[in-house]
């Protein structure tokens, strides 16, 4: 099947990496040789049409300083992979897969899910999100979801990352934010503790920000193997310490016990700045350091060497990934983390910190516009009144219509084709097959959905269980924004047309919100998303600072992890040492 190309490409035009969060500079260049898109699938480019091809440079910014990986310098070759699909595809009696026109495609998607709709409910269609996404199709996902289908079942995969993370800042801060501060103050920093994070292969650039620490043997790499990141601590550069898989907990927790029973704290800072300490300095007295070394294998000396290393330090930052969040009792090990640094008088200041190393590209956006089940844009909860008037006022519709919230990403998973629950499922920037715990269990609910829709580039895994497979733009093939680790709002720009047949995302969404006679009106123009529907909507509480950058007004999951029979921490672990703002806004009365 040939699917024509369109082989406009403009010239030099400056954007952003789409892999990970830390969203690098670069420039692409159309090169004057064209390259044809040919395979043997249906629904694949063949060499009949070419497109110019993209040559990537690395671009000044912050965060790389004109370096890439990798995954930057060979990310325009997915732009002409003869394995991208160009075309609807529907599958077919017999297992196959044929081409149809958009209208085609469309309308059965739109009969389809009005049919499950008022046959079995609106929770019987179900949306799954990616961290991958725009700003503006987050948002429009979001809305599409609540208002032209009525569902509250929407989540994302970013449930398999941020969320233990992004649920204890909320605990300690009563905000979601991964770094508070930019990656360059970590520049100045003579200490820098990393746990459960793999900086030197999954975020290259990012070890330049380490080299301060580094020279300083201040880097200080908690990982049970000896990966790469870790040894950016030999000779001299810091310490590697490794504890038993799965007792981070326990560690952090005997790393707080050590910093108060030596006096470590900062008295000042605690008395003005936080709530709580006393429950938190009672929680944490029971893990001595010799019961710590029983439990995580680190030595005490190495224990207490780290304690006074953190709490001598001029310029001291705690960083944590997915490795220490990713475990059943990932948000209380998120919150062990945030006390330490907070007993240390860490954060909030011009010179530490504390803050969790977002991976997708758009992960901080992507939950800050309204994909997870319990929330609406700007942070706002669904189950809050004053949060559904006025975010339906903004979409003008009436608050009552809203549906209410929904179900994380592994129960909206396990639902599927379950009795009572959803029979229909769009997804959208993920591949569960593949992201999601127990790909197994995945592909045995995705086989039991009545009808499944996805939007991707390739034939992915999750892609080959659909009944329609609806080919999406690509990353240089549209303008959007996304929200970096530090929290930037980053300009994406169309380096090249996308192929005639693919369609982005947002023009999806308009298409079948017509079709399905929706209230409120869906733009298909990321500008217009950008200026008249994110900007009106503002986060509702608290206010969190952001920089924009280079953007123009136009143009707890449970990973299946086995007990032991260790001790569990709990008590210390749930117990929460606050600032003020989130003590305001978790209980009705201020805890002295």
């Amino acid at each position: 099947m040939t699917a024509p190309l369109a082989s406009v490409a403009r010239p030099g035009v400056d954007t952003h990496c789409p892999y990970c969060a830390l969203q690098c500079a670069m420039t692409l260049t159309p090169t004057h040789a064209e390259i044809g898109m040919q395979s043997g699938d249906a629904g694949a480019g063949t060499d009949a049409a070419a497109r110019p091809g993209l040559t990537v440079a690395g671009r000044a910014f912050p965060t790389n300083r004109g370096g890439l990986c990798k995954k930057g310098w060979t990310a325009a070759e997915l732009l002409t992979s003869p394995e991208r699909i160009l075309t609807p595809m529907l599958r077919q009696p017999d297992g196959g897969y044929a081409p149809a026109s958009w209208a085609k495609a469309l309308d059965l998607v739109a009969a389809r899910l009005a049919g499950s709709r008022a046959r079995h409910g609106a929770d019987s269609v179900g949306v799954f999100g990616g961290g991958g996404l725009t700003n503006e199709k987050a948002y429009q996902l979001g809305k599409f979801t609540r208002v032209a289908l009525g569902s509250s079942r929407i989540d994302y995969n970013g449930r398999f990352c941020m969320s233990s993370a992004a649920a204890a800042g909320n605990r300690a801060f009563g905000l979601d934010r991964g770094l508070p501060f930019p990656v360059e103050d970590l520049d100045a920093a003579d200490t820098i503790l990393i746990l459960g994070s793999n900086v030197a292969q999954t975020m290259p650039p990012f070890i330049g920000h380490l080299e301060g620490a580094r020279s300083a043997g201040g880097l200080i790499v908690v990982d049970p193997r000896r990966s790469a990141t870790a040894r950016l601590t030999e000779d001299g550069g810091g310490m590697h310490v490794q504890p038993t898989p799965g007792s981070d907990l326990m560690l952090l927790l005997g790393l707080t016990n050590i910093v108060i029973t030596e006096r470590l704290i900062d008295t000042d800072y605690l008395e003005r700045r936080t709530v709580g300490f006393e429950a938190l300095r009672r929680s944490v007295s029971r893990w001595w350091p010799e019961r710590v070394q029983q439990l995580t294998g680190v030595p005490v000396p190495q224990l207490r060497e780290l304690a006074r290393r953190l709490a001598a330090g001029t310029g001291t930052y705690i960083l944590t990934g997915r490795g220490v969040e990713q475990h059943i009792d990932g948000t209380d090990t998120a919150t062990a983390a945030i006390n330490l640094a907070l007993v240390l008088g860490l954060v909030g200041t011009s010179h530490s910190g504390y803050g969790t190393l977002t991976g997708q590209g758009n992960g901080q956006g992507g939950r800050e516009h309204g994909q997870k089940c319990d929330q609406l844009p700007g942070y706002r909860k669904i189950t809050d009144p004053a949060a559904r008037a006025h975010v339906a006022g903004v979409w003008g519709v009436t608050p009552e219509s809203l549906p209410g919230a929904g179900v994380p990403a592994i129960e909206l998973l396990d639902s599927l084709g379950a009795p009572g629950g959803i029979r229909c499922l769009l997804v959208h920037g993920s591949n569960v097959v593949v992201s999601a715990p127990d790909s197994n269990r995945v592909r045995a609910c995705l086989e039991a959905l009545d009808f499944l829709v996805v939007c991707d580039f390739f034939y992915s895994e999750t892609a080959r269980f659909a009944d329609v497979v609806l080919p999406v733009t690509q990353w240089a093939e549209e303008d959007g924004t996304t929200t970096s680790l530090e929290g930037r709002v980053i300009r994406r720009r169309t380096a090249i047309d996308a192929p005639d047949g693919v369609r982005s995302e947002l023009w999806i969404f308009q298409e079948l919100a017509r079709r399905l006679g929706s209230a409120g009106t869906f733009s298909a123009d990321p500008a217009e998303v950008f200026d008249g529907s994110a900007a009106r909507a503002p986060a509702g509480s608290p206010t969190i600072p952001v920089s924009v950058t280079g953007c123009s007004t136009r143009g707890r999951p449970r990973t299946g992890r086995t007990r032991s029979d260790r001790p569990e921490p709990r008590g210390s672990s749930s117990t929460v040492l606050r600032t003020p703002t989130a003590a305001r806004a978790s209980s009705p009365c201020r805890r002295g």
